[in-house]
């Protein structure tokens, strides 16, 4: 273990026994020199920034001189609880472990185990069908049959009566097609003429402006929205895959890692952003790892990066922690006073301050997961009401389209049998009266010959004591009886 002992720092007189100068012990990070920056001729930093500024705040004056320890952490923690170093300052995660052997303070950061995973860019190919991603199967094949039923249905109504719905079938059919898919589109046109039709059109448009509106919807929320998705989303993925994952050199996550299960073989030590960014990048299959599994701050500091930030995300907190803490040993009086002046320094300008100097004014929030909007498209069952009440209304229309059109064949076939029956009564009349006739002038002209002589008249003459009027254009006598009498005579 290699100590550097640098300057101790005085912030006045000495009260409270407090006589002897403390040794801190700070670790010599490689990376991440936002939170411990330990130089040979300073040490500096977020952690050591915020341990002076509360260390100013005591009631009483400290002494105390950092030194720079090459080391694991729990090596650190183990060494203030024998006695070498009078505490710790630097980013020590606070864990049930640790806190059995010495104190934590107040910690002065966000706590928890996270995954910085490569954000997976969708590419897109040659031809691009997102344009069905917001429906369904079934509710597309929905659709489409209610496209076709809805055709048959009007077709069946319109046929008998509408000629744009008559000629060949191929014209029947077109026309019934047309008809039906225009609607989509609501330019079907005036080529309808049934109540029972438009009643139907009514409905399924209705069913349709619904899905279109939902669709046009859901398909803007797919092509507006971020399309960067995280490539790995669950840390059970990693450890079925069997795939390599990464951690921060010197860090507790390492025990974590080992109690879920994974294989060391597995398990990558990193130092720094640089190599966060390159392993990852490779992935799991080419040398590098699939998952880093840090601590949120640290992860939180590698994506305020601007190299980073899209490219990288932080997704499914695995693992609570209370967050960063500085060590001391069991039942020591400044545990609780820098406790206090944490507090102070959280809920004041001071420490927003700090931590604006080295992490960064935007510090991004962690995303634990990007809802993925693929995943969720829109459902038969979503509008399954819709669809049986149009199947219910249009099935009532063609009911009743068919039912007057069986009442309207049975009354013209009624009517033509009452039309052939009494026409069929009035030709036996006629026929009965024509031998009566035939035989009543023959007797008339056989007794009577010279009164039917003068009944007959070719000239037109009136027969005596008869107007005009009186006369009827066909005589009652045969036209053969006529002429027998003329050839008579």
């Amino acid at each position: 273990m290699n100590n550097r002992i640098l300057s101790g720092r005085d912030t006045g007189a000495l009260t409270r026994g407090y006589v002897n100068k403390l040794r801190i012990a700070v670790p010599g990070k490689p990376g991440f020199k936002a939170f411990v920056n330990a130089t040979s001729h300073n040490v500096s930093g977020y952690c050591i920034d915020i341990f002076e500024a509360a260390a100013k705040k005591l009631p009483h004056v400290l002494r105390y001189e950092f030194v720079v320890v090459d080391g694991s952490y729990d090596e650190l923690v183990h060494n203030v609880c024998s006695g070498i170093y009078d505490a710790v300052v630097g980013d020590i995660t606070i864990t049930a472990e640790r806190a059995v052997d010495v104190d934590f303070t107040m910690p002065y950061t966000e706590s928890g185990v996270s995954l910085l995973v490569l954000t997976e860019n969708d590419s897109k190919p040659a031809i691009e069908w997102v344009f069905l991603k917001p429906l369904t199967t079934q509710l597309w094949l929905a659709l489409v049959g209610g496209f076709f039923f809805t055709g048959l249905v009007v077709w069946t109504i319109e046929f008998p009566r509408n000629p744009e719905y008559q000629g060949s079938s191929l014209r029947q059919c077109s026309t019934a097609l047309y008809f039906s898919f225009s609607t989509l589109t609501f330019s079907h046109g005036q080529i309808i003429r049934s109540p029972l039709s438009k009643i139907v059109v009514v409905i399924w448009c209705f069913v349709v402006l619904v899905i279109v509106q939902s669709y046009t919807a859901s398909l803007s929320s797919i092509l507006t929205a971020k399309r960067l998705r995280p490539s790995v989303t669950d840390l059970e993925q990693l450890l079925s895959n069997g795939d390599y994952i990464g951690y921060q050199s010197g860090s507790f996550v390492q025990s974590v890692l080992k109690k879920r299960g994974f294989n060391v073989n597995r398990l990558n030590a990193y130092t720094n952003k640089t190599e966060y960014a390159e392993a990852l990048r490779k992935g799991s299959k080419n040398g590098g790892v699939s998952a880093i599994v840090d601590e949120i701050p640290y992860i939180t500091s590698f994506l305020s990066d601007p190299k980073y930030h899209n490219e990288f995300q932080m997704v499914n907190r695995i693992y609570k922690t209370p967050g960063l803490g500085f060590v001391f040993p069991k039942e020591s009086q400044l545990v609780h006073d820098l406790s206090v002046a944490i507090l102070e320094l959280t809920f004041g300008a001071e420490g927003s301050q700090i931590e604006e100097k080295w992490l960064g004014k935007a510090t991004p929030l962690p995303s634990y997961g990007m809802p993925n909007t693929d995943a969720t498209p829109l459902t038969l069952q979503s509008f399954s009401g819709l669809f049986i009440i149009t199947v219910c209304i249009s099935a009532l229309m063609l009911l009743i389209s068919i039912a007057k059109s069986v009442h309207a064949k049975y009354t013209e076939v009624r009517d033509s049998d009452m039309q052939s029956s009494e026409g069929d009564g009035g030709s036996e009349g006629h026929g009965g009266s024509g031998p009566l006739q035939n035989g009543t002038g023959n007797r008339s002209m056989a007794n009577q010959p010279h009164h039917e002589a003068r009944n007959v008249n070719p000239q037109g003459v009136n027969r005596i004591g008869e107007s005009p009027g009186d006369v009827e254009p066909n005589d009652s006598l045969p036209e053969h009886a006529i002429l027998i009498e003329m050839n008579t005579r």
